[in-house]
């Protein structure tokens, strides 16, 4: 027999069940462009649960009921939308199988055939990438979409109790929602139409960087950027969310003000290279339990660790130097106040933008930075693209915030021509400057110099919309 509070408790967080809609505040909040991407992937069902993973505040719980709400929209009855909390203590001790089960039971559908179950805070669940899978592989009449703020292992042969081998679970049909996109800022905050014509030609390139510093400081969390009327909430109360509350929730780590600190300091120095040494050195802490913090920070999508190659685009066998970017520069913001276009800080925060824009992208995967010497000068690279397979850089980017590299290109781009000398990418490299626009040959190289602003937009629209204006491609 069901138990009442466990119903009711059901009852309270599907109130479509009784309203024929998801709560007022879902359907006025932004809807980001990853809503119909992420319902075909639902749609598709067979056995496979969805899972949709980022990091904390940028909006997965949300799209989760714009995606209930959708589906009501077209035909599906509200009873056949489970959705359920799984932070909730009161779900803590019920095998995920029967939990499902007693909430199809509790929406009053039978069998549950044909039902859509939502899974929130998927992560709360010990060993939650195989619960979900049996989940998903005893209800196969069941499309299974859970919620998690960390992301999957990847699928690899491990060793069993008994000795043998097995993959781990999944496939998933996973999905990453990034903090929000540039491209997608100016298009909720109804900017973009102010800035470019009706031919997708920019018309104010002040304008977009104005915007586009707004975006740094405060675009990154959905509930500041897009905020309506009173409800505006500061970075500042949102960084403190993320390090105190979301944090404290997933991490199972002894000391979370250790990782609180770590993840201050990673976000001050955002795009800098560092290294474990220096970083057990100046925080006095372990070089392992470091290693753990940072494998834990980048599995709930809050930081990105970028690789060295060297001068010939050779990865290195033992890393021991690498680059720390936030996943979405507003966070530094909140931690430190906002940075003005001139601030020092902004040229790295333009960078940490340029990374964020590829986070839902496999490019993010392949994105490393260069560093070698020669002699006794050290070279360097910010970004350089590899490919899934061979070894024949795809492209490389530069930051030039101080918008000299058009005018002297073989001096502060020298590093980056002697690192295309050596390798010859397969694609024309770009120089991102803060207002300066062009393409030159230097020696036998295309280099492309855009604005970072308009490079974010550009590859913020084809990556969400598979096209980009002319404007901007070119």
């Amino acid at each position: 027999m069901l138990d009442i509070d466990f119903k009711n408790r059901l009852i309270l967080d599907n109130p479509w069940w009784t309203t024929g809609a998801v709560e007022v505040s879902v359907q006025r909040a932004a809807r980001r462009a990853f809503v119909h991407p992420f319902l075909k992937r639902i749609r598709s069902g067979g056995g496979v649960a969805a899972v949709l993973s980022g990091p904390g505040r940028a909006g997965k719980s949300v799209l989760l009921k714009q995606i209930i709400q959708l589906l009501m929209e077209s035909k599906v009855e509200p009873q056949n939308l489970i959705y359920i909390r799984l932070d909730n203590p009161a779900f803590a001790n019920h095998p995920l199988v029967e939990l499902v089960d007693q909430a199809i039971t509790a929406s009053g559908v039978g069998q549950g055939v044909g039902s859509y179950v939502f899974l929130d805070d998927m992560h709360n669940v010990p060993e939650w990438e195989q619960r979900l899978d049996e989940l998903a592989r005893a209800r196969p009449s069941c499309r299974i979409t859970a919620v998690s703020a960390l992301m999957p292992a990847e699928e690899t042969l491990v060793a069993t109790k008994e000795g043998k081998k097995r993959k781990n679970p999944g496939p998933f049909a996973h999905a990453v929602l990034p903090p929000v996109l540039f491209a997608e800022y100016l298009h909720i905050k109804r900017i973009r139409e102010k800035l470019f014509d009706a031919y997708g030609r920019l018309t104010d390139l002040d304008a977009l960087n104005g915007a586009f510093v707004d975006y740094v400081n405060s675009g990154g969390f959905p509930e500041v950027a897009f905020a309506l009327g009173d409800q505006a909430i500061s970075p500042v109360d949102v960084a403190s969310k993320i390090l105190h509350c979301d944090l404290a929730g997933l991490c199972g780590i002894a000391d979370q003000r250790e990782v609180a600190k770590l993840m201050t300091r990673l976000a001050l120095e955002s795009g800098i290279e560092t290294s474990i040494e220096n970083l057990s050195r100046d925080m006095s802490v372990a070089k392992n339990t470091l290693r753990k913090y940072l494998e834990f920070l980048e599995a709930s999508y809050l930081i990105k660790r970028i690789w060295r190659i060297d001068g010939e685009g050779k990865r290195f066998q033992r890393q021991t130097r690498f680059k720390v970017y936030l996943t979405s520069p507003a966070l530094r913001a909140g931690l430190a106040g906002p940075v003005a276009i001139g601030d020092e800080a902004m040229a790295r925060l333009a960078e940490t933008a340029v990374i964020s824009q590829f986070m839902h992208s496999p490019t993010f995967q392949r994105l490393f930075y260069a560093f070698w010497k020669k002699g006794r000068k050290h070279k360097h690279v910010a970004l350089v693209e590899m490919p899934a397979k061979g070894t024949t850089p795809v492209k490389c980017l530069e930051i030039d915030w101080s918008n000299k590299a058009i005018a002297k290109p073989n001096e502060v781009l020298s590093d980056m021509l002697e690192f295309l000398d050596e390798n010859h990418p397969t694609t024309p490299s770009k120089a991102l400057t803060r207002n300066m626009s062009g393409k030159r040959f230097i020696g036998d190289h295309e280099i492309g110099f855009m604005p970072v602003a308009v490079w974010c937009f550009a590859v913020g629209q084809v990556l969400l919309t598979g096209s980009a204006n002319q404007q901007n491609t070119k």
